[in-house]
């Protein structure tokens, strides 16, 4: 039996709603330090607008990750929806998600297959840039991600060398 074990996403349309269309326009950047926006919209904004990240898209019904497969770069979704399956389980990702991003930092393969089911656009997160990043952060910061990969990923510790 399929189970739904999850789903995220931002709503997008709220931040429409408020004006936010352009993570570069005057109008958007003043509601981003308004207050008006929550957390997650707030990571969502600061993403999509990074100068940092590339784009990338993805049509619809195309696999992006197969489960077992090594991961040299992490996603974050900007628009589109997608599904992760493992097994029986089964997961609706959306707007603001991150694909594989503690899986890469920790070392680790795709956990899960994760398909397009409408047309997706992405930022693209090099993980040998965030390695060579966090690998010249102080020694309490990198310690604080190295704890957020093994929440994330629920684990006792990460393999030997990494973080």
């Amino acid at each position: 039996m399929t189970e739904f074990s999850a789903s995220f996403e931002v709503d997008i349309e709220h931040l429409h709603t408020l004006g936010v269309v352009d993570p570069t326009s005057p109008k958007s950047l003043d509601i981003f330090v308004s207050g008006q926006l929550n957390s997650n919209e707030r990571l969502y904004f600061s993403l999509w607008g990074s100068k940092l990240l590339s784009s990338a898209s993805f049509d619809a019904k195309k696999r992006i990750y197969q489960q077992g497969e090594e991961v040299t770069v992490a996603y974050f979704v900007v628009s589109g929806s997608l599904l992760a399956v493992k097994g029986d389980q089964i997961e609706r990702l959306g707007p603001g998600s991150v694909l594989c991003l503690a899986e890469g930092l920790a070392g680790l393969r795709a956990p899960k297959t994760i398909i397009t089911v409408t047309p997706v656009q992405v930022r693209i997160i090099p993980l040998n840039k965030v390695d060579h990043v966090v690998s010249n952060l102080p020694h309490a910061i990198r310690q604080i991600i190295r704890t957020s990969v093994k929440r994330t990923l629920v684990l006792k510790d990460l393999p030997k060398g990494v973080l």
